[in-house]
């Protein structure tokens, strides 16, 4: 099976609140401080010990989608060397280190952890049990040990909110180049602020592995699902949800709706701008609250629509009910006050 061309910054563009390489995969911009936050919070919510399960999933993302070629022929250190600092200056990933098994200025620990991984079992032909330590905070050490063969990684089945987008017939694409900036040491900055950026296909796969770990739905009566929603489809959607609310309740992100356009203007900044999907405000009721929108069906939404509810919460100060409900391809999600809707039942 031949490589794939690795993904390059000039490859993304933007179109409709989606960032996509050419080959189609879809990503997310990360203020690196907010991935963590958001990290803490989501694992906080589970009994089980999430931080291997995140590193496994890197690794099979990056083996599924070919991101390294195996060494071969002269200077092969060299050139595998080459193509792992593309790989990890495109994801904002900093400097990895195969010699000496260290990683250098990284985004997430975890993140670079798997980057590493994949990266030393693709050069070695081997797998591996990793473990890692953080002497300081720009240092990741790695101890390897040999690990059983494993079968190479699967495809997912899609939640049943996710879709394969399909924008090829979309003319409206932004580039990313001019916004994305990368520095010396590898990692990537927008407006000087660090960023990272990470698969879509990699959370999906990541969330798809919890499954048998999520909590009960959560918050039962603040959202309501669509009748035909598995139990655990829906458990590890309340907990993205509640995890995003969560890290913007803890931002300095102003908000101020007082209308259709307050709603455009915040949706273009803090969702759209960054690759955190797309939506369209379909109403909004100034004296309610209530919000009515539309998004396609993706593997970003619960991110989409997490977002939306924490923007919702801190422009009108009170709980959110969510109300969702699948309309073909698109998704017709409801917000209103919680304390509203349980006084008018």
């Amino acid at each position: 099976m031949s490589t794939k061309i690795p993904p390059t910054h000039e490859s993304l563009s933007n179109s409709d609140g989606f960032i996509f390489d050419s080959e189609m995969n879809c990503y997310m911009m990360w203020k690196q401080h907010e991935f963590g936050q958001w990290w803490r919070s989501f694992e906080s919510l589970f009994t089980h010990p999430l931080s291997r399960t995140f590193i496994n999933s890197v690794v099979d993302d990056l083996e599924y989608h070919q991101r390294l070629s195996s060494p071969r022929g002269l200077f092969k250190k060299k050139k595998f060397n080459l193509e792992l600092t593309k790989v990890a200056h495109f994801y904002g990933s900093g400097s990895i280190d195969l010699t000496k098994n260290e990683i250098v200025n990284g985004a997430h620990s975890l993140f670079s952890v798997g980057l590493a991984s994949y990266a030393l079992e693709v050069f070695h032909q081997k797998r591996y049990k990793i473990r890692w330590n953080e002497p300081t905070p720009r240092v990741v050490q790695l101890s390897l040990d040999d690990n059983a063969d494993l079968p190479p990684p699967s495809s997912i089945r899609p939640f049943p909110w996710s879709k394969i987008l399909d924008v090829g017939t979309q003319i409206k694409s932004n580039a990313l180049t001019d916004q994305l900036v990368i520095k010396e040491a590898g990692h990537l900055e927008v407006d000087g602020e660090r960023f990272m950026i990470v698969p879509a296909s990699l959370l999906e796969r990541f969330f798809s592995t919890c499954l048998p770990h999520a909590p009960r739905v959560m918050d039962a009566d603040k959202i309501q699902y669509p009748d035909n929603w598995s139990e655990s489809d829906n458990s590890i959607l309340s907990v993205i949800i509640s995890s995003v609310v969560d890290i913007f309740s803890r931002s300095e992100r102003s908000v101020y709706i007082n209308g259709k356009d307050s709603w455009d203007a915040y949706l273009r900044a803090y969702m759209f701008d960054q690759g955190w999907g797309g939506a369209i405000l379909t109403s909004y009721d100034s004296d309610s609250y209530e919000t009515i929108l539309t998004l396609p069906k993706a593997p970003l939404f619960p991110f989409s629509i997490g977002l939306i509810a924490g923007i919702w919460e801190r422009a009108h100060g009170r709980e959110f009910k969510l109300v969702i409900a699948e309309e073909n391809d698109s998704i017709k999600a409801t917000i209103c006050s919680l304390l509203a809707y349980e006084n008018g039942l």
